[in-house]
């Protein structure tokens, strides 16, 4: 596996002579995992062939289970496996026959100084990215009903008029149609060929072990996706001769364009604030877990994340930095990377270092209430730049249930944490509710959170019993 920072945001391998140089990408997004011995390094995008060839066997990172079940995913660099890690942004590992293998850490994002950049200079990064996407080849649109995905393929309808754009939406899962409707209105307005996947409530099993497996285990995040990614693949079957378009995700927009996670200012201490951010899942503990391990995996995850949100606290972008390396590396990115990475190539331009950087140049303010979206499509098209996102939209209560607290997947979840290990973690009001209790709590963010990540805990112990040592959930507790 080769490539280096582009529009598919890869990492580095190189070669010179009898030096090894293994780097992630500034971003990090996409997936490098290492097992460091000695001075031997073995790695790959995937996690399981790792896993597999461990030499004696593979034991927990009880941390980054603890992190994958209540948090995004696995901090620091973690995994799920202890020994193994994930290269975090930046970092290097440099083996040398005449030298100790060098490991660094030289991620430039937070040095970027805010003040002096522009609008302007922004929306030439992305359209630059983009437009350098749609000018080799097929592009397919990941479109939502929200900013990001409306922007990048805006910018990639403008650049090209006789580029192959197709775009695909599915529900997100949320309780509200408003994603499939918003998304429907951008790609009639531009033009574009749309299709809306409708996922099936009897899937609903099978797509949470597709995602889990394609994940590595390393998160619960965007199973809603897996449908979407069947129905891109099952087009590419009917056109084998075709090459397999680019896949235009918009992972970072909230972020770096956007004003997503800044701080809300409750009164308490910022660490406190922030570290709340990390933790925020287990609001809905004490109805899911058994008494104490609520709180064990709180503490798990706050040892990991401190270092991070103490570094940051200063910072000007410090919300948008610990929210990257605490929610978006560790488990969204392998919504794309992972999952999506199965039809095609991957292009998150967002993530791009030059598009960061312009982001990062601009003050901090300038991205207070999402208020560069519009200015930046306003640019390229006013009216679209005027339509309301499917987020504003959204009626209170929502009106649709939720995928997740379906009959067919209540029964699924159900079984999968009722069975050992797992159930071992459960409040014993859980195990025995019925399926009223289960639709209620499946209907909350944090809830149906912490009962996806048991679920892919679940199936993680299916997958690797027979590999793992010390595979005790007891040590959880």
């Amino acid at each position: 596996m080769e490539g280096q920072e582009g529009i598919s945001d890869a990492f580095l391998l190189d070669r010179d002579r009898d030096t090894v140089l293994i780097q992630s990408a500034q971003s990090g997004a996409v997936p490098v995992y290492v097992e460091v011995e000695d001075d031997q390094v073995t790695f790959s995008s995937v996690l399981d062939a790792l896993v597999r060839t461990k030499p004696g066997g593979a034991a927990p990172d009880w941390n980054g289970v603890a992190e994958m079940v209540a948090g995004s995913g696995p901090l620091g660099g973690r995994t799920v496996i202890r020994g193994i890690d994930r290269l975090r942004p930046g970092e290097r590992l440099v083996l040398d026959p005449h030298q100790p293998l060098r490991r660094t850490l030289e991620w430039q994002w937070p040095h970027l100084e805010p003040g002096a950049g522009s609008a302007e200079e922004l929306a030439g990064a992305v359209t630059s990215s983009v437009g350098r996407l749609v000018g080799s080849g097929s592009v397919l649109s990941m479109l939502s009903g929200g900013w990001d995905s409306r922007l990048l393929l805006a910018v990639a309808n403008d650049r090209s008029a006789d580029a192959d754009l197709q775009a695909y939406t599915t529900s997100s899962d949320t309780g509200t149609v408003m994603e499939e409707l918003v998304a429907a209105q951008v790609a009639q307005h531009l033009g574009v060929p749309h299709q809306i996947v409708m996922p099936d409530r009897s899937q609903f099993g099978a797509d949470l072990a597709d995602f889990a497996a394609a994940a590595d285990y390393q998160t619960s995040f965007h199973i809603w996706l897996v449908p979407l990614a069947r129905a891109v693949l099952a087009a590419q079957r009917l056109r084998p001769e075709q090459m397999r378009p680019t896949v235009l995700d918009g992972l970072g927009g909230g972020l770096f364009i956007g004003s997503s996670f800044s701080d809300d200012h409750a009164g308490q201490p910022l660490v406190e604030n922030r570290m709340a951010g990390v933790t925020r899942y287990l609001g809905a503990a004490e109805r899911v877990f058994r008494p104490g391990v609520g709180r064990s995996l709180a503490d798990r995850i706050r040892a990991d994340a401190e270092p991070t949100v103490r570094r940051f606290l200063e910072h000007p972008y410090g919300h948008t930095l610990t929210a990257y390396l605490t929610r978006t590396v560790p488990g969204i990115s392998l919504a794309p990377h992972a999952l999506m990475a199965r039809t095609g190539p991957v292009a998150t331009p967002f993530l791009r270092s030059d598009v960061v950087s312009a982001a990062l140049r601009l003050r901090p303010q300038a991205h207070a209430k999402d208020r560069l979206y519009p200015l930046l499509i306003g640019a390229i098209d006013p009216a679209l730049s005027r339509l309301a996102t499917a987020q504003a939209q959204v009626p209170w209560p929502r009106p649709h249930p939720r995928r997740i607290s379906s009959t067919e997947a209540i029964r699924h979840l159900r079984a999968l944490l009722l069975r050992e290990p797992v159930r071992d973690l459960l409040a014993p009001s859980l195990m025995t509710a019925g399926p009223k209790y289960w639709r209620g709590l499946l209907a909350t963010t944090a809830g149906q959170h912490l009962i996806r990540g048991l679920a892919v805990l679940s199936l993680w112990c299916d997958a690797y019993g027979d590999l793992m040592r010390d595979l005790d959930v007891q040590e959880l507790v």
